[in-house]
């Protein structure tokens, strides 16, 4: 994946502009707790969730969609690499 990020590219601060800065507080050792309001936004994004995987799989079949999704999870482990659920 590495390769495809261009110098410019900063995934970063970009994934960091998906969450609000009011969802998370510091923790020790550099982690993060999610606040209230973090739980709140959380749970509305999840009941969201059906909607938003139909409208992106609208047209796909679930065989296609199998597919997509274990192929490259094939390329890591003949790779040598692992996944994690």
């Amino acid at each position: 994946m590495a390769s495809y990020i261009r110098p410019e590219d900063d995934p970063g601060s970009e994934a960091a502009e998906s969450v609000r800065p009011e969802w998370l507080r510091p923790a020790p050792e550099g982690t993060s707790w999610i606040t209230e309001e973090g739980v709140r936004a959380h749970l509305a994004l999840k009941g969201d969730a059906p909607a938003l995987r139909a409208a992106l799989h609208a047209g796909i079949s679930e065989e296609e969609y199998v597919t997509t999704v274990k192929a490259p999870r094939q390329f890591v482990r003949s790779a040598g690499g692992t996944i994690t659920p």
